[in-house]
């Protein structure tokens, strides 16, 4: 991206003069407009700015010939809604050579194209080179859109992204925030260098904005609960409300907590296909269970899974034990066989499971109680590099109303591969009352 200085309250220069009045930025939006980061992170309260901000970010790239620019909401209604009349608004008419009302698509004069997108269906959104994506709503777009999908649009041009969002659990979002909080420089563990880094991110309270009178927020502090003024207005995370596994706590389960090819070996299988979800978990002499890793395959199938597994653990096969969704014992491949035979045939011999599935309350509370019991207690602990296992607890929620997990966003499932071990070896012991008296 070229040098462009964007100052505050000021219209910018070039072609895109003739409508300036569109452009005004305040200081928080001209501190990230003019940092030459590859990959930026807005975390910001309600009504800062975002919007205006990627805008003009959009219109900011747009001044270069013959790129690719896109815009992506949550939904197709919600760019439409959000971004296009203000993108169609703001781009003089003169520098505009065609519009695409239904495909919401802008080609400039200058051959640049831009393109509102929804990431409600996020294989329409494969196969593109871009130059600059815009993700707005982050928090509300499911992280493998990000991670599988828009990551590698812009992997051959070198291109951009700005990632815009409200803080909603500590979701993905939340996650590419803290890679902007890493400073212009960081340690990589796991090549042992130091590395330039090519994230940066900020967090921007509502109040920051000139825009929004402070009477305005003050009216707000009374009108909500104390965590939605926090997470809406002051861009805090906070854990999500109605949550299944309520016991679990960054804070306090999080940490680093390697792999021992010494211990035994306990893995959590979920056969659903889209993931294939394995969680591996050890027992440790002080009682505790570690969870130390996990593997997701995504479009898998039980085959590549146990081989997958089997190439990780082909040295500890003996101490190796699989606790797989009772339902798998049923399922029916082309072969005649189920789930449990391949992993039979892959050389797991150890399978632990109950013949018929338990009930899913009683596998949540068992997962509950071991990260924190009735007496303070805390026997389960997660390594931090198993991403999909902290999403999994920290923003599985119930459907509103109900006790009934929500899966819409489908990410449950490395929590249900845990729960079908913790409910075989710590099952929660049913109290029944006997009686009464006065």
């Amino acid at each position: 991206m070229t040098a462009l200085s964007v100052r505050s309250a000021t219209a910018p220069v070039g072609p895109l003069r003739a409508n300036a009045k569109k452009l005004f930025v305040h200081k928080g939006q001209a501190m990230v407009l003019n940092d030459r980061r590859r990959f930026r992170v807005i975390v910001a309260g309600r009504r800062w700015g975002k919007t205006a901000c990627a805008r003009t970010a959009i219109i900011i790239a747009a001044r270069q010939p013959k790129k690719l620019i896109w815009y992506v909401a949550p939904t197709y209604r919600m760019a439409r809604g959000i971004m296009w009349r203000e993108l169609l608004d703001a781009i003089p008419r003169e520098l505009i050579a065609k519009i695409n009302e239904t495909l919401m698509t802008i080609h400039l004069v200058n051959g640049t194209i831009i393109e509102c997108k929804g990431a409600d269906k996020p294989d329409t959104l494969r196969g593109t080179a871009l130059d600059l994506v815009v993700i707005d709503e982050a928090q509300d777009i499911r992280p493998d859109t990000w991670y599988l999908v828009l990551r590698a649009t812009l992997a051959s041009t070198g291109g951009d992204a700005i990632i815009i969002g409200t803080p909603k659990s500590f979701n993905w979002l939340y996650d590419v925030y803290m890679l902007g909080q890493r400073g212009d420089n960081y340690f990589d563990d796991k090549e042992k260098v130091w590395r330039v880094n090519p994230w940066k991110s900020w967090q921007f309270p509502t109040i920051t904005s000139p825009f929004i009178p402070p009477e305005e927020i003050e009216a707000a502090k009374g009108d909500m609960d104390e965590k939605s003024f926090r997470q809406e207005f002051e861009a805090s995370f906070e854990t999500m409300s109605g949550r299944v596994y309520h016991a679990f706590d960054r804070k306090i389960h999080l940490g680093n907590y390697p792999f021992n090819p010494k211990l035994p070996i306990w893995v959590g299988q979920d056969f659903n296909i889209d993931p294939m979800t394995s969680v591996i978990m050890q027992p440790q002499p002080n009682g505790e269970i570690w969870i130390v890793g996990e593997v997701v395959m995504f479009g898998s199938n039980t085959q590549e899974t146990a081989d997958k597994l089997g190439e990780k653990f082909f040295r500890n096969m003996r101490q190796t034990t699989i606790y797989p969704d009772p339902a798998g014992q049923q399922r029916s491949h082309s072969r005649g066989e189920s789930d449990l035979d391949i992993l039979r045939d892959a050389g797991f011999t150890r399978l632990k499971y109950r013949r018929k599935a338990p009930r899913v309350s009683d596998r949540i509370n068992a997962v509950n109680r071991m990260f924190r019991a009735a007496d303070g207690s805390i026997r389960m602990r997660i390594d931090n590099t198993c991403k999909h296992t902290i999403t999994a607890f920290e923003q599985v929620i119930y459907k509103p109303g109900t006790r009934e997990v929500d899966k819409t966003m489908n990410i449950e499932h490395a929590a249900d591969a845990v729960g079908y071990c913790i409910d075989l070896e710590f099952p929660v012991r049913k109290v029944e009352i006997a009686g009464y008296s006065r």
